[in-house]
């Protein structure tokens, strides 16, 4: 017998420019569809107007996490690059 687990359609990915939140469950020109995107500049969640709401609040809770280390260092690459939140 065969089980698998079902797949958590929430991706994210981290960014130069900010974190993106997808589905990996659809695709759209190739790739995940994205859901929300939370630039490190402003920290402000944008999120899209086809995002289930199913997953809002959990897109919702892993950003707040984010925003709360305004003013911290965050790791944007594997080399040690790193951007200031909120600046």
């Amino acid at each position: 017998m065969n089980i698998t687990e079902p797949i958590d359609p929430l991706f994210s990915g981290i960014f130069p420019c900010g974190i993106v939140y997808a589905d990996r469950t659809r695709e759209r020109h190739g790739d995940y569809v994205r859901l929300a995107f939370l630039p490190f500049k402003t920290l402000e969640l944008d999120l899209e107007a086809d995002c289930p709401p199913a997953l809002v609040a959990r897109i919702r809770s892993d950003a707040a996490v984010i925003q709360a280390r305004k003013g911290q260092e965050f790791q944007v690459s594997t080399c040690q690059q790193t951007v200031t939140l909120g600046s």
